[in-house]
């Protein structure tokens, strides 16, 4: 299936779903194609995402997320009614707190994927950069980050001249840039935190590790 081609419905529909004791609506932009996919389990020590009960690979190798709607729309129900109970003025203390976004940095299209997966189920926002060149235009367009998991080897601008880059710029001096490669020799290390960076990483990373990483940096959910 390609999302590229012409949708066969292109216009939002609602969709009827539930069980015996409730219906829900769900709002569909468009719809494609109905098809048969094999279903790969996710092995990770974060829990799935309420509603979802595993993933599927698409011809080109992307990974598509597969949702339970039944499941996904009582979740959805619960949770509005948990929100709906809370007192008004601890209403309004969450209202005020804002999700951080952390910008993913890597010129591997399966990294960035894996690691907004990552930090998407940590309660993290974010946004995804290809390269170098096109974080430092994400940046210098006012993009609002509170932190970056950056890549060395990339092409246009690797990891090291981002650091570079960024650290020269008085408004992203305490910017924490963690950065993730598989570069793992101490001389490479030395010199990514010689530029300026937060913390180190090298690939094969541990999850656990790296979200760690982040709250002791001072970016928390």
């Amino acid at each position: 299936m390609s999302l590229n081609s012409n949708p066969v419905i292109d216009q939002p529909l609602v969709v009827i779903l539930g069980d015996d004791h409730q219906a829900y609506g769900m709002v569909v932009d468009r719809f494609w194609q109905e098809e048969e996919v094999a279903i790969r389990p996710i092995s990770s020590p974060l829990p799935l995402s309420p509603g979802f009960g595993g993933i599927t690979l698409s011809g080109d190798g992307r990974v598509i997320p597969l949702a339970d709607p039944v499941q996904l729309s009582q979740w959805i129900m619960a949770k509005k009614t948990t929100v709906s109970r809370v007192p008004p003025t601890v209403n309004a203390a969450l209202h005020k707190t804002e999700t951080p976004t952390i910008l993913v940095v890597d010129d591997s299209i399966h990294v960035r994927r894996y690691l907004v997966l990552t930090l998407t189920r940590a309660g993290y926002g974010t946004e995804q950069a290809k390269d170098g060149h096109e974080a430092l235009d994400l940046l210098k367009n006012g993009l609002p980050i509170q932190a970056m998991i950056c890549d060395v080897e990339m092409p246009r601008l690797d990891g090291y001249g981002v650091l570079d880059a960024v650290r020269k710029q008085s408004q992203f001096a305490n910017l924490p840039i963690i950065m993730l490669t598989s570069r793992s020799s101490a001389k490479h290390r030395k010199l990514a935190m010689n530029l300026g960076a937060s913390a180190y990483f090298s690939k094969p990373y541990n999850e656990q590790q790296l979200l760690q990483s982040l709250i002791d940096l001072g970016v928390k959910v």
